[in-house]
């Protein structure tokens, strides 16, 4: 409609967002693909969270 402002959602808070769902999905993968190769040690799941860290916290600092 004219007159009516759009609402955005601010970069930073887009690559918050998304950081979190991707963190989210590579956790998800990594546990799926763990699972399927009978691979299911805690040392093999630690690695899985520290690379969904890293994934998320770079598309967070990098705002993609």
């Amino acid at each position: 409609m004219m007159g009516m402002p759009q609402e955005r959602i601010e970069p930073n808070y887009a690559s918050l967002i998304g950081g979190i769902v991707v963190g989210i999905a590579v956790v998800g993968l990594w546990f799926a693909i763990a699972r399927e190769l009978d691979m299911l040690s805690p040392i093999v799941m630690a690695a899985g969270v520290v690379l969904a860290v890293a994934t998320a916290s770079w598309i967070r600092l990098a705002n993609l």
